[in-house]
């Protein structure tokens, strides 16, 4: 079961649209050398949605042959249709790796028995344990607390990727995990409320760009709070620069700025509004010069 720092990987483009291997490989050994704990590909960071079969595959199969078991591995198979999930995880069966994480199910609004049921489909036909994903500002639907409770107790469940940044939500939640269903923070600006309510691990976005941090911080926050605290504040701004526009496009500017390259992006995503650029300048210089 993954633990720790996990980084929610952003997907690099060449100027003619297709994945920038290269620089892939980059952002892995960045990680690597970093000591991420995790990799979460094909998010909502990664841009999945745009992705056809073929180039997911190859993105997860390149990434699993790369890293060689340095790193756990969790994957999405995000979709509003249970069936269409399953589908996508059959698509990866030949290769290793860890968990598969699913939405709910968004555009298509459904109430608390669909929500069970189309989780239960999915852990039933897939080779490998879930992680649910609930981000309600992407999907229009929260997966209310008896649900997660509910689903918690299936055998193929392991846990719950929580966005909403709703920290009494996050509570709840808290107090039914276990070691076979885990709570993962994944609101980066409430990533510290989230450890002191007991998750097992941070997905992250600013971790893209600030692996050594978010691994300090999370590490750390047991040990030693005030260093991770201090650590937060650190790149706070930064942090909620990186969400005052559609997430991947302010993290995809900030690692372009870091010298990766990664600014493209794919409809209906643009790039990031002059403004916004920057502003992340400026606050990425501020960083640099401090340090």
């Amino acid at each position: 079961m993954l633990k720790g720092s996990i980084v929610a990987l952003v997907t690099p483009f060449n100027e003619d649209n297709t994945i920038d291997y290269p620089v892939v490989d980059r952002l892995i050994d960045f990680h690597l050398s970093n000591k991420t704990d995790g990799l979460l590909l094909l998010g909502t960071t990664a841009e999945a949605e745009s992705l056809s079969d073929e180039e997911k595959y190859q993105l997860v199969k390149h990434i699993v042959e790369y890293v060689d078991n340095k790193i756990k591995i969790m994957v999405g198979i995000i979709s509003n249709n249970p069936k269409e999930a399953v589908r996508l995880a059959k698509l990866f069966t030949d290769l290793e790796f860890d968990s598969y994480l699913a939405s709910a199910p968004y555009y298509i609004k459904t109430n608390t028995e669909g929500l069970i049921k189309h989780f239960n489909y999915i852990a039933d036909r897939v080779d490998k344990p879930i992680v649910l994903y609930n981000v309600p500002k992407r999907t229009g639907i929260n997966i209310d607390f008896e649900v997660v409770k509910i689903l918690s107790y299936h055998p193929n469940i392991i846990g719950i990727k929580e966005a909403s940044g709703v920290l009494s939500y996050q509570a709840r939640v808290a107090s039914i995990c276990n070691d076979s269903f885990v709570l993962y923070g994944a609101d980066d600006l409430t990533m510290l409320p989230s450890l002191a309510l007991g998750a097992t691990g941070i997905i992250s976005v600013i971790s893209n760009a600030f692996p050594k941090e978010i691994k300090l911080i999370v590490d750390f926050f047991s040990k030693d709070a005030n260093i991770a605290r201090t650590t937060y504040y650190k790149i706070l701004d930064l942090n909620e620069d990186i969400y005052k526009e559609a997430s991947p496009i302010p993290i995809k500017y900030l690692l372009f700025l870091q010298g990766y390259g990664t600014g493209r992006l794919r409809l209906p995503l643009a790039e990031a509004s002059i403004g916004l650029r920057r502003k992340i300048e400026e606050d990425y210089l501020a960083l640099v010069y401090e340090d």
